[in-house]
């Protein structure tokens, strides 16, 4: 089933005028070279409720001061979209299910940038969001306890972050005190970590070293610039305002098709700010 998000998205960008300026080209910052690229599985369960668990991959660039982390569908149908100039370009694309990105995630993540660190990117139709945090300072329990993940041997860690309790493995062999989302500090790659509470997990698909030089971007837009309570407040809202209006989405039907499954997204990563 497509994300339900974006299908608001698509369709609220084919609903407005002047639709070839809602897809422009922006100048991207380079702002490092890849010299691994990491992909996660995620696993996630969006409403409290229902115990259905979603997934989506994920990738993460780490460079030698930056790194950035991302949906790898969201990724690739912004690169697509570069390439529409019509609403039958949209249309076209979109009749085929297999080009929607499967993610409802739409946010991008850079540690280290600036220089201690995170900043944000994110989108509330239709505007896209800017806000840095300081670059977490996560208190890890090394346990003692091994495994092996992808051939790597691995090591147990225990942490406390946004309301949850974290179980995390990682790599001494793999020198990157990174890992996926904000989770970084271990003398290790992460390589898989879950809630207690098994909401969400991410576990390594593959480590790749590469081919060729892939810089890692920061697309250069115009942002609001907010904080992050201020944007979850914002998302929230979004979410409880019945979107943009009846002009916009102006079918009960439809609106209750998006209204109903959106309002299900109960289930934020972060609970609380520790």
């Amino acid at each position: 089933m497509r994300p339900v998000s974006l299908i608001l998205i698509l369709f609220l960008f084919a609903s407005l005028p002047g639709f070839s300026q809602l897809f422009p080209v922006y100048p991207e910052k380079e702002l490092g070279q890849a010299e691994i690229i990491v992909t996660y599985l995620k696993t996630y369960q969006q409403d409290t409720l229902r115990p259905r668990l979603r997934d989506d991959r994920m990738t993460l660039l780490i460079g030698e001061k930056v790194s950035s982390f991302y949906s790898e569908s969201v990724e690739a149908f912004s690169q697509l979209s570069k390439q529409f100039s019509s609403v039958a370009d949209l249309q076209a694309f979109a009749a085929d299910p297999a080009n929607i990105p499967r993610s409802a995630f739409l946010y991008r993540i850079f540690k280290n940038y600036p220089e201690g660190k995170i900043t944000t990117t994110d989108r509330i139709p239709l505007d896209s969001y800017l806000y840095t945090e300081n670059l977490p300072l996560f208190e890890w329990t090394i346990t003692g306890d091994t495994d092996s993940i992808s051939g790597f041997k691995v090591h147990m860690a225990t942490t406390h972050f946004g309301g949850r309790d974290w179980i995390a493995w990682f790599a001494p062999e793999i020198p990157y005190n990174d890992g996926p989302y904000k989770f970084n500090g271990l003398p290790g790659l992460i390589l898989k970590i879950h809630d207690t509470r098994n909401h969400y997990a991410f576990e390594v698909v593959s480590i790749e070293t590469p081919k060729e030089k892939t810089p890692i971007h920061f697309t250069e837009q115009t942002y609001i610039r907010t904080t992050k309570d201020r944007f979850s407040r914002a998302w929230s809202s979004f979410l409880n305002s019945g979107f943009l209006g009846t002009d916009v989405v102006p079918h009960n039907q439809s609106r209750n098709a998006m209204i109903n499954p959106m309002s299900r997204r109960n289930n934020p990563i972060e609970l609380t700010a520790d």
